[in-house]
């Protein structure tokens, strides 16, 4: 009986030696796809990382054109605004001259009216 049990013991030791090496194998296999499937993703990351950092920089490029851009439209239209408000100025300066003008041709006229209306009271009497 004793032998009996040792033999069993032995087949037991076997059959879990055997399992163990098949599962070392499938866990060897496993760890194999894993890694595949591990340097797949990495390289898939890398290149999209890649793709990324393409587009970062034709954004900045863009960003960069457009800031040069826009300076110069903004010192276009200072200059322009620069030209508009010495028009203003000269125009102001004439309108001003022209009031002055319309004042002394007003007291003028006061002062001809006052001596028509004179004249034309001396001669109506």
């Amino acid at each position: 009986m004793e032998e009996l049990l040792k033999q069993f013991m032995g087949q037991m030791d076997s059959r879990f030696e055997q399992m163990e090496k098949r599962m070392d194998v499938r866990f060897e296999e496993m760890e194999k796809r894993m890694d595949a499937r591990f340097e797949e993703m990495e390289e898939r990351m890398d290149a999209r990382f890649d793709q990324v950092d393409k587009r970062f920089d034709k954004v900045e490029l863009d960003m960069a054109n457009n800031q040069t851009e826009n300076r110069s439209h903004f010192r276009h239209i200072e200059e322009r605004l620069d030209k508009q408000e010495q028009t203003f100025e000269v125009v102001a300066e004439e309108i001003k001259g022209i009031k002055i003008d319309i004042n002394y041709l007003n007291q003028k006229v006061a002062k001809h009216d006052m001596e028509i209306n004179n004249l034309h009271q001396r001669l109506s009497i």
